[in-house]
C-alpha cells in the first residue's frame, strides 16, 4: 500500500514576504508614476505662463514703439495701474504748418501713402495732428495747441480725395482746427485717433481704448482680459517710481541723449512657478 502525498502549495510566510514584495513595488511604482505627473504638471504650468508672458509683452513692445512721442502716461492705485499711450495712425512731413499768433489753419504735409501706394485718410471726426510733443501734457491737453484736430484733407491734384495717387506735387491740404504753437526740428506731424490703456488689477491685464483726454482714465473693469497670474504688488501711485518698487510699468522722460522708454517689469506666478520679465521698450519716434 503505497503512502499519502502531501500536496504542492504556499505556506502562510511566503504569501507575507510575497505580499511584502509586492507591496514594496508599487510603492516605488507609484512614486516614479507621481514623480513624472508632477514634472509634466510643471512644465504644463510653466509652459503656459511662457505663453502668456510671452504674448502680452511682445505685443506691448510692438505697440508701445510705435507711440506718438512723450505720450506714454500712468495713473493708478493700489488696486489698478493703467499704462496708457496713443498709437500713430499715420506719420509724415509738413511743408506748411500754421503757427500761432496766426490764424491761419492750413497744414500741407507730404501725400499720406504706403508703399503700396494704399492712401491713408483721416477720418475728419476723430483724428488729430500732433507736431513737437517734447511732455505728456502736450499730447492730452488740447490748450497747449500742440495737438489740433483734423476738419477737412483734399488732394492738390485732378481728383477729389485726400492725398491721392495723381497729385502733381505729392502734397496734401489738410485744414485743422487752428494754428500750432511751436514747429517741430525735423518738421514731422503725426496722426491719431485714440488712446489705448494696458492695465493691471486683480491679478491680470486687461486692455482697453478710449478717447484722447487730459485727464487719464483709471479703468477698474472691463476690457479685453490680456493675460493672468501677474503677482505684482501695486503701489499707491505708479506715478511716484523708487527702484525698489514692484510696480509692473516704470516711465523715464526724454532727454538730450535718448528718446522716452518704458520698463515692463511683470512677474507672472503659477503653483509657486514664477517667471519674471525686465523689459525695456524706446519710443522709437521723435518730436
Amino acid at each position: 500500500m503505497k503512502g499519502l502525498h502531501a500536496r504542492a502549495g504556499f505556506t502562510l510566510i511566503e504569501l507575507i514576504t510575497t505580499l511584502v514584495i509586492l507591496v514594496i513595488v508599487s510603492v516605488g511604482i507609484s512614486g516614479f508614476i507621481r514623480s513624472s505627473m508632477q514634472v509634466f504638471s510643471d512644465v504644463t504650468e510653466r509652459d503656459r505662463i511662457l505663453g502668456d508672458s510671452r504674448f502680452v509683452v511682445q505685443r506691448m513692445t510692438r505697440e508701445l514703439r510705435d507711440a506718438v512721442p512723450s505720450s506714454l502716461r500712468v495713473a493708478g492705485n493700489s488696486s489698478v495701474h493703467c499704462l496708457q499711450f496713443v498709437p500713430i495712425d499715420y506719420s509724415t512731413f509738413y511743408t506748411q504748418l500754421p503757427l500761432l499768433p496766426a490764424a491761419d489753419t492750413a497744414l500741407e504735409v507730404v501725400e499720406m501713402s504706403d508703399i503700396d501706394n494704399n492712401v491713408y485718410v483721416p477720418d475728419t471726426l476723430s483724428t488729430f495732428a500732433f507736431v513737437f510733443t517734447t511732455r505728456a501734457v502736450d499730447v492730452y491737453d488740447p490748450s497747449l495747441n500742440r495737438r489740433r484736430a483734423v476738419e477737412a484733407c483734399e488732394d492738390d491734384g485732378p481728383d477729389t480725395g485726400c492725398a491721392s495717387a495723381d497729385s502733381p506735387t505729392n502734397t496734401a491740404q489738410l485744414t485743422v482746427a487752428g494754428a500750432f504753437a511751436a514747429g517741430s526740428p525735423a518738421e514731422r506731424v503725426y496722426f491719431a485717433s485714440r488712446a489705448n490703456s494696458y492695465c493691471v488689477r486683480d491679478e491680470a491685464i486687461y486692455f482697453h481704448q478710449s478717447d484722447i483726454t487730459a485727464a487719464q482714465p483709471v479703468f477698474t473693469s472691463g476690457g479685453v482680459l490680456m493675460a493672468e497670474n501677474i503677482a505684482n504688488t501695486l503701489s499707491a501711485n505708479p506715478a511716484v517710481q523708487s527702484s525698489g518698487s514692484d510696480d509692473p510699468f516704470r516711465l523715464f522722460d526724454a532727454t538730450l541723449l535718448r528718446n522716452a522708454f518704458v520698463q515692463l517689469r511683470l512677474r507672472f506666478e503659477l503653483n509657486e512657478e514664477v517667471v519674471n520679465y525686465h523689459h525695456e521698450v524706446h519710443v522709437a519716434n521723435v518730436p
